[in-house]
């Protein structure tokens, strides 16, 4: 398991290699960060952060995530189970740290929305992203209030511009340049049940594909 430290040299010699400059580091929570994550999917998954490469493809400088299976009968005859069957496309970026500036660029590709999909959790089952059918997004704390931010322009089968600052008891989400800062006790990406967090987990329901165009991850300080 490389360390923190190892991953932000090998970023940083990477980027030299390719001719290319370190992604600036912008806060208005942190005063500094160090680049932990930067991939714009021109090579393999890397999968200390994204895991298992079922499910996932990188094509034409984008990952495309769907489902392991497309039906219930063929996802049951594989897995000899009749639950978590893999019928939904779901991604985690792993290895989160507990202060932390994300810039994101993705979408979900899927007809309409249905009941509780796509989802967008900020730790898994935690902090609820999600796209709101009249037009921007809701954030919701968990066993917290839901906040509503129609005009982020958030909505599926287009790109979402996405930059998450956080530390405990404060978030800051800023969705196509519509940025907020939320302080509150129920903040939090910390699941203690979730042994591999914390962790983003995306969710996207039937008939859907999530894209990831870039990835910027930094681990922050005061």
């Amino acid at each position: 398991m490389k360390t923190l430290i190892q991953i932000s040299i090998y970023l940083i010699v990477l980027c030299s290699l390719l001719g290319s400059e370190l992604p600036e580091f912008k806060s208005e929570l942190f005063k500094r960060g160090k680049l932990i994550y930067c991939d714009e999917f021109d090579g393999p998954l890397n999968r200390e952060f994204w895991g298992q490469p079922k499910g996932k493809t990188i094509k034409d400088g984008k990952l495309f995530v769907g489902p392991l299976f497309q039906s219930k009968e063929e996802a049951m005859k594989v897995l000899k189970r009749d639950h978590h069957l893999g019928l939904e496309p779901v991604a985690h970026i792993n290895r989160i740290p507990r202060k932390f500036v994300m810039n994101l660029r993705y979408q979900f590709a899927k007809p309409e929305l249905t009941p509780g999909r796509p989802s967008f959790q900020i730790g898994h089952h935690m902090i609820n992203l999600g796209i709101v059918k009249e037009g921007g997004h809701r954030l919701k704390l968990p066993d917290g209030p839901t906040f509503f931010e129609p005009e982020s322009d958030m909505a599926l089968n287009k790109w979402i511009d996405l930059v998450i600052e956080y530390e405990l008891g404060k978030i800051r989400v800023v969705a196509n340049g519509h940025g907020k800062t939320y302080e509150h006790e129920k903040v939090t990406i910390i699941n203690p049940k979730d042994k591999y967090g914390p962790r983003f987990t995306f969710k996207g329901g039937p008939e859907c594909v999530i894209i990831f165009d870039s990835v910027r991850l930094w681990d922050c300080q005061g």
